[in-house]
């Protein structure tokens, strides 16, 4: 909240309010004190108008009004109105891709407005989303465009049976799909061959397509999308 009242104050090129200002506006808003006012500010329960006009009681009507919206507000707004937009690449938006469900464009994702980190993309199954499901007013729906040339980071867990040569065989099947893999971590165990592949993907299709090809590979028994959730398995049909 202090660093949104800031920016307002340098954008009308006003004199930053002191702390007598602060207390005073919070006492004519009823909040309590100044950094409860501030406070107020950043979770959205007073709009950045009404505190202008407790701070500012002297100011001409015209510049009370409630600023032009930013180009994040914009952003924000084509989103609520479940406009496709390309999330890569967007000027003046903060997007973050959750790292605990890696998602990639195709699948269905969700996004989640973080204080002060912008949104942060899950897929729609993530169980972390669950998790913070009771602000329910946070959440955004979002048509997902994909940028041309951009690769995503998906983990991949991987196991079948113990054989020569088979972790050679896994990633000449990945990269003979067009396929950049970043680190691999494959392990045995009483017969057993378990393990993780990071690759770089451009959307589902492609990730699908990744998928396929590991399956196709002899001795492989599963694939699927790892997470820091419960796993679970990536479409191929």
């Amino acid at each position: 909240g202090r660093e949104i009242l800031a920016r307002e104050v340098r954008r009308r090129r006003l004199e930053s309010p002191d702390a007598t200002r602060l207390e005073r506006a919070a006492a004519d808003l009823s909040v309590g004190t100044a950094e409860q006012l501030q406070a107020a500010l950043g979770r959205g329960d007073i709009a950045l108008g009404t505190m202008m006009r407790a701070l500012y009681p002297d100011l001409p009507a015209e510049d009370l009004q409630a600023p032009k919206p930013t180009a994040f507000g914009r952003v924000i707004e084509r989103l609520r109105l479940g406009r496709g937009i390309k999330i890569q690449g967007v000027d003046g938006l903060m997007v973050r891709y959750a790292q605990c469900c890696q998602p990639v464009p195709g699948d269905r994702v969700v996004g989640y407005v973080t204080q002060g980190r912008g949104i942060s993309i899950h897929r729609s199954d993530c169980p972390n989303l669950l998790l913070l499901s009771a602000e329910a007013e946070r959440r955004i729906e979002i048509d997902w465009q994909e940028s041309e040339g951009e690769t995503f980071v998906v983990r991949l867990a991987v196991g079948g049976e113990d054989r020569r040569g088979l972790y050679a065989d896994i990633c000449t099947a990945i990269s003979e799909s067009g396929t950049n893999i970043r680190s691999a971590e494959i392990s045995t165990r009483d017969g057993a061959v378990f393990g993780s592949v990071l690759v770089e993907v451009e959307n589902q299709t492609h990730l699908n397509k990744v998928i396929r090809a590991i399956r196709r590979v002899k001795g492989v028994m599963d694939v699927s999308r790892r997470e820091s959730g419960p796993q679970t398995q990536a479409p191929v049909g």
